[in-house]
């Protein structure tokens, strides 16, 4: 073993950047070759991907947030009681993949649930509707920065536009009266946010085949760099 050890010392850093860039090469022609159609070598590279991804988000919980807990526990389980607690509640969650129908399992994924929502629910209300509202009512230009009546279009076309949106989510229906006809008005509203709110879809779509498409051309110029340094070094010297 430490002769192996040693030997593996002794190959120098070049060598062990080449193989790595060679080896990433590899794995991206795997990748490409799924376009050819479902193959061994595309499986592999997915296998490979999905398990070193899977190790590594282990072994980072592990090492920066399970292990430095368990080491408050375990040297002081007076003051962090509370660590015990997520534990008993984390082996709860891993007993549903034992199995599913565990009654057991039901509370960590309800509180989960339940904090995850009231969070995320806080968040939309403090970090955007509150702020976005703020803005449509105030604006958001400092003084001089741009002429008033550019502020108050701005303004009120995104006030308009977050009207319309939300009346799009408007379904409930009265057959008649004063109600009745409100409710016609709103989803006569309704019909233009819902083109807004593809408008706004499309919008982000684009943006995301743009990122798709850059990050594929990086991986076609990584693999076309590395073959020419490859033809490169292999071609006559003088």
């Amino acid at each position: 073993m430490n002769a192996v050890g040693g030997g593996l010392g002794a190959i120098s850093p070049g060598v062990w950047a080449l193989a790595g860039e060679w080896l990433a090469v590899l794995l991206t022609l795997a990748i490409f070759s799924r376009l050819l159609g479902e193959n061994i070598l595309s499986r592999l590279a997915q296998h490979l991907f999905v398990g070193v991804a899977a190790g590594y988000a282990v072994g980072m919980a592990w090492l920066h947030v399970l292990w430095p807990r368990v080491q408050l526990l375990l040297g002081n389980p007076f003051e962090h009681w509370h660590i015990a607690l997520f534990v008993a509640l984390g082996l709860l969650l891993l007993a549903r993949g034992v199995r599913p129908t565990l009654p057991i399992g039901d509370a960590p994924v309800s509180i989960l649930l339940g904090v995850g929502a009231g969070l995320a629910l806080v968040g939309t209300l403090r970090g955007t509707l509150g702020p976005q509202a703020v803005a449509a009512i105030g604006g958001t230009a400092l003084p001089g920065s741009r002429p008033p009546w550019l502020v108050v279009a701005s303004t009120a076309l995104t006030a308009l536009a977050t009207l319309l949106t939300l009346a799009a989510f408007h379904f409930h229906r009265r057959p008649s009266g004063v109600l009745g006809g409100l409710d016609r008005i709103v989803q006569a509203l309704g019909a233009v946010g819902r083109r807004l709110v593809l408008l706004a879809m499309g919008a982000v779509l684009a943006g995301a085949w743009l990122a798709f498409f850059a990050a594929l051309q990086g991986r076609i110029g990584f693999v076309y760099e590395a073959i020419h340094r490859l033809l490169a070094a292999m071609g006559p010297r003088p």
